[in-house]
């Protein structure tokens, strides 16, 4: 009998334990789902937060856009209506290689100084290699716009050359011409041909 009572203790004790842990666990899991909701109420407040700072984001970047090409416009009236002071102050041809299957490339890295007293943008740098014997252009004339450079301010920019395969040896010893236009208006020429 006392075996039966020490049973039936044990199994009492047994199940106010497990109902006691049933309840704590069970307390926690209310705790952490409350948790987990203000979690996810955050979240749906920061990716709100985030959706709203990506449209003012959008926002900005089309209003600097408009305001570049504002910039490009002017730079360009100005420029037929007066000489801009903006030159090419240097240039050094870059490392080449290959770009697709038989087309190669070469940067021709080019430095130009905005001297006059008007922020410019969109000028358009070309860059054509001519071999040194015999006169002709190598490859295709390389082109890019640059981008705003304010009244004093200088820049690097790497105008891209490219050529065919059979070019190769004729590159390093290449003379360089070019040319700093906005739109039509030629603003500054590098010419090296006969500087040697």
């Amino acid at each position: 009998m006392k075996s039966r009572v020490l049973v039936v203790v044990a199994v009492v004790v047994a199940a106010v334990l497990v109902t006691a842990v049933f309840v704590v666990v069970y307390g926690r899991i209310g705790e952490l789902e409350k948790r987990i909701g203000i979690l996810e109420a955050q979240n749906g407040e920061l990716q709100g937060q985030l959706g709203e700072l990506q449209s003012q984001l959008s926002e900005q970047q089309l209003q600097n856009r408009e305001q570049q090409d504002r910039l490009t416009d002017f730079t360009y009236e100005l420029a037929k209506a007066r000489h801009l002071h903006v030159k090419i102050t240097g240039y050094l041809k870059g490392h080449g290689g290959p770009a697709v299957g038989l087309t190669f490339v070469i940067g021709i890295d080019v430095s130009i100084q905005n001297n006059d007293v008007v922020p410019v943008s969109g000028l358009t740098l070309t860059a054509t290699l001519i071999d040194n014997d015999i006169g002709t252009q190598i490859g295709d004339t390389g082109a890019i716009k640059t981008g705003r450079l304010n009244a004093g301010e200088s820049g690097n920019f790497s105008v891209p050359v490219y050529y065919s395969i059979n070019s190769i040896s004729r590159i390093n010893p290449a003379d360089v011409v070019i040319t700093l236009t906005a739109g039509s208006v030629i603003l500054d020429q590098l010419d090296t041909r006969g500087a040697n």
